[in-house]
């Protein structure tokens, strides 16, 4: 009987845990299906952005400026899960909510016209061609309350992030910093990106060449309070931080001597490695205490860079991973102003073919694809010497002189790598973050899918879409611990990858076609950054306006070449003259993005009010429950409701009092009995 009665309450145990599993798998099931839908709306949106561009003036809404819909509310920490403190403690006060309208979120850096209005073409795009996704993510959120009611589960938030930097969340609510929010650098977004997806992927090594040399320490450019190191450095801590532990890596400083910046006295054989995270922190305080000394010797940097790639691929503690797949994909990002002085007679021309060489021995040992990228410092001519290396071997140049936010700096590399994501193989793919801090202070997990361009060949990485679920949610979901539930869910999802997802080698590779490869030169660098076969560079039909030899080195490529440079790094649009001429000396036909027709006419002011303008944070979003509009009695509410007796606490005093009174009647009887005995 003894035995039955365990067995039933063992059975009891493994039933519900089977149910908690279930409906966590549910849960998983539909965020991925969402998710995937999102990313559709949103592709749907970029295939016909021009036609975003109508009715796209003041149609959206400012993280901290605008004043909200009649339809939005004020729930209760209960009714949304969230609590906004500032407010209150979620009972009486709490902060509004729209969930009729989304709201947009644009880094203070591009935020630089009147009333924080975006100046940049392609940031205006991004703006107005997610605006569509809104009538879509107002109707699931709708269509989908049963299934989240009955999983006990607050409705997911859902967003879009692009690379520029643009942010588009639903439902609305207003920022309590402005400005401040670059989806780039969260990490949902990171944890999206191609080389942090999963095992499945290979694992991208990544070669950091930076130029200390005593040129270095000189200003970007003539307005400009940064120097060119320091400037660097920005870029390539931006880099670091989107390493996954899977990946690995090596910072090499070099002068007159190159050395690793994180082992400067190590001897060989030099190797990368795994970028964990205590090795990238370690980098990036070493890469923040570097400083310019010596003159430059490009020969000796690359001779270290590509000894260390060969001593790392011969080694297989360096390669550290189990994989079916021998495929390498190796980026090498070399960071200069465009300057060397050794060795001595050293010509463009003789380390042009010394890096050709290093790079040609190195795909000869095996499966191995070498990408390199340079990044021409406070320069930009194109017919520089580090134009000439990728051209040379299928690389990728980009001058930058000014304007251009270091987190976009290398853009190109992080499109080139995400060309395997954008194909067929891994159409519909979702990533899962591990748990990490939402901006409203609770820990969550984020369901992301990448966003490309599907008009352009390789198709163009354009961000990330995800929607989310509170740790909290997905322990009561669960019915288990922080850790169990966290098990949980990676088992979950592995499994899901492993049914779906049978990647190969070759859904892997990286191998792009020479138009290909010019379309991401030009998303990378411009006009300049374009390799032109040499048979053209003299023909007489080359635009005025577009003369070969000084190709317009801007990043934002549209007409004729500005005299100061670039703008910001991301417009990614071409004009139809140049256009033609492209399509005339490389007969490439959708290598390039042209802008929409009224490109110089684009809204200058994408927000419906900004009647928000000069209220502090509590004064925009502090409201009493059951309301629509900003509320002056809140926190006050709540501070006065805290300091009230609940009745629940009443009835435990007094019950607490009358069993004291009762104790001490008894001792008091106990006492007097005793005393009567005595006598």
């Amino acid at each position: 009987m003894k035995y039955a009665k365990l067995i039933l309450i063992l059975s009891s145990v493994l039933h519900i845990a089977r149910a908690g599993e279930a409906e966590l798998e549910a849960l998983i099931l539909r965020l991925n299906s969402d998710v995937i839908e999102l990313r559709n709306e949103v592709e749907s949106s970029i295939a016909t952005r021009c036609d975003s561009i109508r009715g796209c003036l003041k149609s959206s809404y400012d993280e901290c400026q605008s004043a909200y819909t009649e339809l939005q509310s004020c729930p209760s920490e209960s009714e949304l899960g969230i609590v906004f403190t500032v407010c209150g403690a979620g009972s009486r006060c709490n902060g509004l909510i729209d969930y009729s309208v989304s709201t947009v979120r644009i880094p203070e850096n591009l935020a630089q016209g009147p009333d924080r209005n975006p100046t940049n073409p392609a940031v205006i795009e991004d703006v107005c061609m997610t605006l569509p996704t809104q009538r879509w993510m107002v109707k699931k959120y709708w269509e989908e309350k049963t299934f989240w009611s009955s999983l006990g589960v607050a409705r997911p938030q859902m967003y879009f992030g692009s690379d520029t930097g643009v942010f588009r969340i639903y439902p609305a609510r207003q920022s309590e910093e402005c400005g401040k929010y670059d989806p780039r650098t969260r990490p949902w977004y990171q944890a999206a990106l191609p080389s942090t997806i999963s095992n499945a992927v290979k694992p991208r090594r990544v070669i950091i060449m930076l130029d200390t040399s005593r040129s270095m320490g000189e200003k970007l450019n003539a307005r400009s309070e940064q120097t060119k190191l320091s400037y660097m450095k920005q870029s390539v801590i931006a880099v670091l931080n989107t390493l996954s532990p899977n990946d690995s890596i090596a910072v090499i400083r070099f002068a007159e001597i190159p050395r690793l910046v994180n082992r400067p006295s190590q001897v060989p054989p030099y190797l990368w490695e795994k970028a964990s995270k205590a090795t990238v922190e370690n980098i990036i305080d070493r890469v923040n205490a570097l400083e310019v000394n010596g003159r430059s010797n490009w020969n000796d940097a690359f001779g270290f860079a590509f000894n260390l790639i060969n001593n790392s691929l011969e080694s297989n503690a360096a390669l550290g991973d189990e994989s079916y797949c021998d495929l390498e994909n190796i980026a090498v990002l070399f960071f200069s102003d465009g300057e060397y002085n050794l060795p001595a007679g050293a010509t463009d021309e003789s380390v042009v073919s010394f890096v050709s060489a290093k790079v040609t021995e190195t795909e000869n040992m095996g499966d191995n694809h070498v990408h390199m990228f340079l990044y021409t410092l406070g320069h930009n001519d194109p017919s520089g010497v580090e134009k000439k290396i990728s051209c040379a071997v299928d690389g990728y140049w980009k001058p930058v002189l000014q304007g251009t936010s270091p987190v976009n700096v290398t853009n190109g590399y992080q499109t080139l790598f995400s060309t395997p994501m954008g194909t067929d193989a891994f159409y519909n793919y979702t990533t899962w973050s591990n748990p990490y801090n939402f901006t409203s202070g609770r820990q969550g997990y984020t369901v992301s899918s990448l966003v490309y361009d599907r008009n352009v060949e390789p198709p163009r990485f354009e961000g990330a879409v995800g929607m989310d679920v509170s740790v909290d949610a997905a322990i009561r979901v669960f019915n288990g611990t922080l850790l169990e539930t966290e098990d949980a869910i990676k088992r979950i999802t592995r499994d899901i990858t492993a049914q779906n997802y049978d990647t190969t080698c070759d859904q892997q590779r990286i191998n792009l076609t020479k138009c290909e490869i010019q379309s991401i030169r030009h998303y990378a660098g411009g006009n300049a950054a374009v390799c032109i076969p040499e048979k053209t560079q003299t023909v007489s039909t080359t635009p005025a306006t577009l003369p070969v030899p000084v190709l317009n080195a801007t990043t934002n490529i549209t007409v004729a070449p500005e005299v100061d440079g670039e703008t910001d790094g991301l417009t990614d649009f071409i004009s139809e003259e140049a256009a033609d001429f492209f399509e005339d000396a490389l007969n490439c036909s959708k290598a390039f993005v042209q802008p929409c027709p009224g490109y110089e006419e684009y809204p200058t002011n994408l927000w419906r009010n900004v009647e928000m303008k000069d209220l502090t944070y509590q004064e925009r979003v502090c409201c009493e429950v059951g309301t629509n509009e900003p509320s002056d009695d809140c926190p006050k509410l709540d501070e006065v409701a805290s300091t009230k007796i609940s009745k629940t606490a009443i009835f435990g005093i007094l019950f607490a009092s009358l069993v004291v009174v009762e104790i001490v009647g008894c001792y008091f009887c106990f006492y007097v009995r005793k005393q009567r005995a005595n006598t």
